[in-house]
């Protein structure tokens, strides 16, 4: 069986990895907001990754994607990559719980 320590830094190597990911499927998202659906865009506060990213709007754009908003803009390519980050963020939690599972099991010897 694989050493603990080794799966616990390879995971959150990984999830490192996979915010980059996020980060560039939230841009292309908020990208085709705002050229396609402005007044949809507009009512979540004009969402971006670096101006304008507060709370409200993190909020907004969280509601957005679990409430399934994306449907209702009758945009198939919109729906197809929501649903795909949908995916992906439910794959980052299930990751990242495994990751604190393990490192709450590790032996206080480990973290030395």
């Amino acid at each position: 069986m694989m050493n603990p320590q080794v799966i616990a830094f390879v995971l959150f190597a990984l999830l490192g990895c996979m915010v980059f990911v996020w980060f560039a499927l939230c841009k292309v998202l908020f990208n085709r907001l705002e050229r396609a659906h402005p007044q949809k865009y507009e009512a979540m506060g004009r969402p971006s990754l670096v101006l304008r990213n507060n709370l409200a709007n993190n909020w907004s754009f969280l509601k957005f994607l679990a409430r399934r908003e994306y449907v209702a803009l009758n945009d198939a390519s919109l729906t197809k990559l929501c649903k795909a980050m949908r995916v992906y963020f439910v794959a980052y939690a299930v990751l990242f719980a495994v990751l604190v599972f393990i490192v709450l099991r590790l032996p206080p010897e480990a973290a030395a």
